[in-house]
């Protein structure tokens, strides 16, 4: 459904993109997880041509709907939910649908709001809004760029299924961004890594859950994990990474004892210790910060 190859985007001579990789196949829900500046709504963007790329390919297979919620983007706030859905309909030559749009909304909570006006409505129901006109309009591929920001808990969650629905049943190709892997996780198919505008990482969800239990790791919270990682690796030569203040070392857990004491000796306070299941945030973390130089 949408193929990039080599992509890159330079802006005053400064990298900001270089060689992404990625496909997103029919009804696939694709998930591009990564930290505020690592070029995810940047790519997105690049896809949905509100940037202009360096060099690279982006394909779009032919004749399919690339719809977007683009969290920036305004809505006319002086007139109703079902105006501007028309005006949205109307621009992208789609007939409008009474009842189509309404069981839409519906989905979302949102009927009883079709004729208030945008500016009497909360953030959260103006993202929702924004998310659910390229739905009205049966998108084939549909980019959402950290759509969950502003929902709450309950929404959010609402929104996972629906995705999850559309790109089953309507076979609706989804790549959507994201900070964190708990956001995206167990709804999406695949869970792509950026940072630093680079792919780092493309594995299917089902290859990380089972790369979760590893049970020669040993973890390690501290108050100082930058200078905890180089006692611990100068001490005993192996492997530590950063994991937010935590420590994750190559170390069977029957050696915590030696690691707190070896902390303890440096100086490091150590505020607990146990045995590691590397869930997939646990992952995601070891594969930024072995990016980085920490000391």
């Amino acid at each position: 459904m949408l193929t990039i190859s080599n992509l890159e985007k330079i802006d005053s001579k400064k990298t900001l993109m270089s060689d992404v990789n990625l496909t997103l196949h029919e009804g696939e829900i694709l998930a591009l997880v990564g930290e505020h500046q690592s070029g995810k709504s940047l790519l997105a963007k690049l896809i949905l041509t509100l940037s202009k790329k360096t060099s690279g390919k982006i394909k779009v297979r032919a004749n399919q709907y690339l719809g977007a919620f683009v969290p920036n983007e305004q809505l006319m706030s002086n007139i109703t939910v079902e105006m501007a859905i028309k005006d949205y309909c109307q621009l992208r030559d789609y007939s409008y649908n009474s009842k189509n749009v309404k069981n839409i909304l519906a989905i979302f909570n949102l009927r009883k709001l079709l004729n208030r006006k945008i500016s009497k409505l909360s953030v959260s129901e103006r993202d929702l809004v924004k998310i659910a006109m390229p739905l009205i309009l049966r998108t084939d591929i549909l980019i959402l760029d950290s759509p969950f920001s502003n929902l709450n808990e309950q929404q959010a969650k609402d929104l996972r299924v629906l995705l999850r629905k559309i790109s089953q049943e309507l076979k609706t190709s989804i790549m959507i961004t994201a900070r964190k892997i708990s956001e995206v996780e167990e709804f999406c198919d695949t869970i792509a890594i950026i940072d630093d505008g680079a792919i780092i990482s493309i594995q299917t969800y089902n290859e990380m859950i089972a790369r979760e239990v590893d049970q020669a790791k040993l973890g390690v919270t501290v108050a100082e994990p930058n200078f905890a990682a180089k006692v611990v690796e100068d001490t005993f030569h192996v492997p530590a990474r950063l994991c937010g203040d935590q420590i994750v070392i190559n170390l069977k857990p029957e050696r915590v004892q030696d690691v707190v004491n070896a902390l303890i000796n440096a100086h490091v306070t150590v505020i607990s210790a146990q045995r590691v299941l590397r869930s997939l945030d646990y992952q995601y973390w070891e594969l930024i910060n072995s990016r980085k130089k920490y000391y």
